[in-house]
């Protein structure tokens, strides 16, 4: 063994017993029965007839006659009842501690049922409590014989401090049974396994380190004897540093992770606000979009009603001009001819009436033809006006269908603009109603899971289930919830094990990786036998 490496704790190797021939064997057990029956009923006929001397004495009256098969009966219900409980698993030490207390006292009414006290006559006393104690002696042998035979494993038992430890190291092992109590630890061979385990670490400390080895070890090396009070083995003392470390690391983590939850949380609060905020700009766009619209169809109506209003007074002036020259002419014709005519009656005196006839006439024509000439310049000047503002009326009545166009166009974009927005609105909503409830069937699903997991435990509470056979039925609750949380489409027709990962069944039972598997596969033929949870 060298100074750097501790040494490991040697098992001793078992040494087979001799064997032994089975008749050899056949007629010890059958001897062993016949003489523990002939003690038993001896002692039994013995403590009958000496108890129901005592109860006699005592003023029993008729009662003296059952009085001591009431005290050797329960006796044997008492340890019976412990066989029978610690068979099934059940160990109630209770039970063996009143039987033993029936026991002493059948020993001591056995002492006193002599004719003179134990102190007057020790031996009389001895012999009347011999008896009781070899039925004791053999019932314990029976007993023992029935819990190895079986195998039967007790944690109360197993949690005993023997009585020899107590007399042997009586302030060791109340400190011992001290730790053991204060941080229940069940099982006694357990504690004797960590004393030595520390008392052997102990003696390689001080052979690595030699005199003054606790100062020189360090607080790190002493944390298994700093430790030991509180119930830890050497292996769990030393890794504690570690464990902690890791344990830091993890609420490190754990801290990291809560800010950046709250992080994004204040990122999807801003997110939200802008969302409203940039919903409140499209609610204002819309609005100013209807404005603008309604403005567009307001200015085209009234420049189509003033358009119309221009043409109706062009034509109005038009016409009216129209009038004026056509007077006006009729007036200057009529006004010449009579000129001409006056002139041509003082010529026709004046000359020959024959050539001023026909010079007035050729006068006339002459005149005629010149005013007709004039009269038609006018008009075409009066038409050509007339067309010029029939364009002008068509150029505006060009101009306010252009308007209207355009905002039936700002119309019908924002109308599109709204008719996307009630879209996406309805989208939202009914994706928030979607994820609610999914949220709501996750978490009747829970609860119904957990309802059913609290009633299984209670049920198996009630019907005092072993470890194993309560692991092996929640692991089978855990895959039949697991197979139920999927959807319908997606749920296969057969359930598999592998509906729940090894890491889970091993992180809910706190069990290693092999356990896990072998507790799956114990929980699938569960199910296969019918368990539904």
């Amino acid at each position: 063994m060298t100074k750097d490496t501790a040494p490991v704790a040697s098992e001793p190797i078992p040494v087979a017993p001799r064997g032994w021939s089975a008749k050899a064997m056949r007629a010890l057990i059958v001897a062993a029965g016949i003489c523990a029956a002939v003690v038993a009923g001896i002692g039994f006929v013995g403590s009958y007839t000496a108890l129901q001397d005592l109860a006699i004495r005592r003023g029993f009256g008729d009662f003296a006659y059952v009085f001591p098969i009431g005290i050797d009966a329960g006796i044997i219900a008492m340890y019976a009842l412990d066989l029978i409980l610690v068979w099934r698993r059940m160990p109630k030490p209770m039970l063996r501690l009143i039987a033993h207390g029936l026991t002493l006292a059948t020993i001591v009414f056995n002492a006193y049922s002599g004719d003179r006290a134990p102190r007057e006559d020790p031996l009389g006393a001895t012999m009347h409590a011999v008896m009781p104690v070899l039925f004791v002696a053999v019932v314990e042998a029976i007993r023992h014989l029935i819990i190895r035979t079986h195998r039967l494993v007790m944690t109360a038992e197993s949690g005993r401090v023997p009585l020899h430890r107590w007399a042997l190291a009586p302030i060791a092992t109340w400190k011992l049974w001290r730790r053991m109590k204060l941080w229940e630890i069940t099982s006694y061979p357990q504690m004797v396994a960590m004393e030595r385990d520390r008392t052997v670490y102990r003696a390689w400390l001080q052979h690595k380190y030699g005199r003054g080895w606790r100062r020189k070890a360090g607080a790190t090396a002493l944390l298994p004897f700093t430790m030991a009070p509180y119930g830890l083995t050497v292996d769990q003392a030393l890794v504690l540093p570690e464990e902690q470390k890791a344990a830091e690391a993890e609420r490190a983590a754990a801290e990291r992770e809560r800010a950046a939850a709250a992080e994004a949380r204040e990122e999807q609060r801003a997110l939200e606000a802008e969302e409203r905020t940039a919903a409140a700009r499209v609610r204002r766009l819309e609005i100013a979009a209807t404005v603008t619209t309604a403005e567009h169809r307001i200015t085209a109506e009234t420049t189509a009603s003033e358009a119309e209003s221009r043409a109706a007074g062009v034509a109005a002036k038009a016409e009216a001009r129209a009038a004026e020259v056509t007077a006006a002419a009729e007036a200057e014709a009529a006004a010449h001819a009579a000129q001409l005519s006056a002139e041509a009656a003082r010529r026709q005196a004046e000359r020959d009436a024959q050539v001023a006839e026909r010079a007035a006439e050729r006068t006339e024509r002459a005149e005629r033809s010149a005013a007709e000439a004039e009269a038609e310049a006018r008009e075409e000047a009066a038409r050509r006006s007339a067309a010029e503002d029939h364009r002008a009326t068509a150029r505006a009545t060009a101009e306010a269908e252009a308007k209207e166009r355009s905002a039936a166009e700002d119309r019908r974009r924002a109308a599109e603009a709204d008719r996307i927005a009630k879209e996406e609105r309805r989208a939202a909503a009914a994706a928030v109603e979607a994820e609610a409830e999914s949220v709501r069937r996750t978490a009747e699903h829970r609860a119904a899971t957990e309802h059913a997991e609290l009633a299984a435990q209670e049920a198996e509470d009630l019907a005092r289930m072993p470890a194993r056979e309560r692991a092996e039925r929640k692991v089978a609750r855990m895959i039949l919830a697991a197979w139920a949380a999927l959807p319908a489409d997606e749920r296969p027709d057969r359930l598999e094990k592998s509906a729940v990962s090894l890491e889970e069944v091993g992180a809910a039972l706190n069990v290693s990786r092999t356990i896990a598997g072998e507790r799956r596969q114990a929980a699938m033929d569960l199910i296969a036998a019918g368990y539904t949870g």
